[in-house]
């Protein structure tokens, strides 16, 4: 692949269905209607709700693989043939007895070119999954890439992390929880603006139901699949399978991060005008902490 600093990128948006063969065929559908683009992202769970969802436990040892594997050699033909970068959305990635919620790069010839797991699990991934302790950021033909699976992006040290590290688009896999919806966007355009990048959220829609800890649970999410640039939002979707197309400028973001003493230009403020000798404070647990992990677990554990 030749390098460029006008990338063009496609957000697929999948719709669930409860069968794992069915929602990779639709996926493989939706990436034989794409051309012509630098890199193209799946959203999180794109197989369907993973195993530790409401209703899943019979998918265990059934959606979960390693990595490489099946459905990731597949992803690498079509990243092969059609000569771009595919991020392989998350799939539940099983390495002995562990698993990890993970997303995998793949580049332009099929290879593995990085492999980001959550850091930041979310719910019942508390009890199920292991956390990463990697943060990761790569260069590529189209730029300098950070990847935020899912509930990293929510916690914003995460893209800013990125960013500080030279990420100049952000790529989020995401499943964005229809309670969430309302504010997807804005958060999507505010971490643009403050972190002066381009955020990709590709997300799924669906809904899956079932008992946990003796009650019934559903989990919805909402799709909204957006492309957001530090001063605009370029493209949306709602809920609908679709594929979002949008073109990046690169050269527009080296701009804005770099200081303008004619003031017409002011986001480069957002990493230039920091004070780190401040923030010792992030180091330490928010001030009403309680742990998260353990509340989980035992309301996990002592209802069912």
């Amino acid at each position: 692949m030749k390098p460029t600093n006008t990338p063009r990128v496609a957000l697929l948006q999948t719709l669930w269905d409860l069968d794992p063969a069915v929602n990779l065929a639709r996926t493989l559908a939706l990436l034989d209607t794409v051309q012509d683009v630098e890199l193209i992202i799946l959203p999180e769970f794109f197989l369907g709700p993973p195993f530790y969802f409401p209703g899943r436990a019979h998918l265990k040892g059934v959606i979960d693989q390693p990595v490489p594997g099946p459905v990731i050699d597949q992803l690498a033909e079509v990243a092969r043939a059609k000569g771009c970068y595919i991020l392989c959305g998350t799939v539940i990635e099983r390495e002995e007895d562990r698993y990890y919620n993970t997303s995998v790069l793949l580049d332009d010839q099929g290879r593995i070119a990085a492999k980001a797991r959550k850091t930041h699990r979310f719910a019942a991934e508390m009890v199920t999954v292991s956390p990463s302790d990697e943060l990761v950021v790569l260069d590529t033909p189209f730029g300098r890439l950070g990847i935020c699976v899912c509930s990293d992006f929510w916690i914003p040290e995460v893209p800013r992390t990125l960013a500080m590290r030279g990420a100049e688009i952000i790529a989020v896999p995401g499943a964005a929880l229809r309670g969430n919806i309302q504010i997807t966007r804005p958060c999507l355009q505010a971490n643009s603006s403050f972190n002066v990048c381009y955020t990709l959220l590709a997300s799924a829609v669906g809904e899956v139901s079932g008992e946990r800890a003796g009650r019934q649970v559903s989990i919805a999410v909402a799709g909204h699949s957006t492309v957001a640039a530090p001063e605009q939002l370029l493209g949306s979707l709602d809920e609908e399978e679709g594929v979002l197309l949008a073109q990046l400028d690169l050269e527009r973001i080296r701009e804005l991060r770099e200081v303008d003493l004619s003031f017409r230009n002011s986001l480069y403020f957002c990493l230039h005008g920091r004070r780190p000798e401040l923030y010792q404070e992030l180091l330490k647990p928010y001030t009403g902490h309680q742990d998260l992990e353990s509340l989980i677990t035992d309301y996990l554990t002592s209802r069912s």
